[in-house]
């Protein structure tokens, strides 16, 4: 891994904004860095278990339940697909309204259409990280109700892909 700083338009800012500037820099770099980390702490214990990832990450097993949460919290969330069922509002749904043109129905069946390849191509596990309950109260008060709507948490690169594939095929911008 290489990090590359372009200094030359960094070199035309006033003394002072150049120095607001290279701390910016550390900021984003160190966000990076704890994001990294806490995904390889969430993988890790997802294939291992928390104690496991404890152990060969050389913290505790409550550091890698806390970096793991950190990083599901900081995904995506699509709603689960039933057909003709009603569809809760996520982030990349209304986004590909907006870039697409598209209805809710419409996109969110192209949404799924396009995670269902994914999920075949990467594997399930990979695409899709978690699965909440949409209304977690429901669950609570009626345990053997079948009808559980979840929302997916996917991984970022998922969400991005899926968005950058829809913009292509419909986007109206």
């Amino acid at each position: 891994m290489a990090l590359s700083i372009d200094w030359s338009q960094h070199d035309q800012l006033p003394v002072r904004a150049r120095y607001d500037a290279a701390g910016s820099l550390i900021d984003e770099a160190k966000a990076a860095v704890a994001d990294r980390r806490a995904r390889i702490a969430h993988d890790l214990a997802q294939q291992h278990g928390a104690e496991e990832a404890a152990s060969i990450l050389g913290i505790s097993k409550t550091r890698v339940y806390g970096l793991a949460a950190r990083y599901r919290d900081a995904q995506p969330r699509v709603c689960d697909h039933y057909p003709g069922r009603s569809i809760s509002r996520y982030d990349l749904l209304d986004e590909v309204e907006d870039r697409c043109g598209l209805g809710t129905r419409e996109a969110h069946e192209a949404i799924h259409a396009h995670l269902d390849q994914l999920i075949a191509d990467d594997g399930e596990d990979e695409v899709i990280i978690a699965r909440v309950p949409i209304r977690p109260e429901l669950e609570a008060a009626n345990p053997h109700d079948l009808d559980r709507r979840q929302w997916l948490v996917i991984r970022r690169e998922y969400a991005e892909t899926i968005l950058e594939v829809l913009t292509i095929e419909h986007g109206t911008e």
